[in-house]
């Protein structure tokens, strides 16, 4: 699974597009963007180790690896309690 970052689209396979740069002829230069919006800030998507679903903004990385994304945790301070 990919995650589009630009607009938050999660899709199976991107969409190859291809730049020319001017090019009559190949080699022409082919790479992944997002088939909802075009964008090309693309990564794999992963899902929270708590709620199991997928994580689209902030998260936690536990020292132990656990991924948990920010509907499933909340931050707090001692002096603040």
């Amino acid at each position: 699974m990919m995650l589009c970052v630009e607009c938050g689209a999660l899709f199976e396979q991107g969409k190859v597009a291809v730049e020319k740069h001017g090019l009559d002829s190949p080699p022409y230069e082919e790479y992944l963007v997002c088939p909802s919006c075009g964008g090309s800030n693309l990564h794999h998507a992963r899902r929270c180790d708590v709620c199991n679903e997928w994580i689209t903004g902030s998260y936690v990385l536990t020292v132990e690896g656990q991924r948990i994304c920010e509907d499933c945790y909340s931050q707090h301070d001692v002096e603040n309690e």
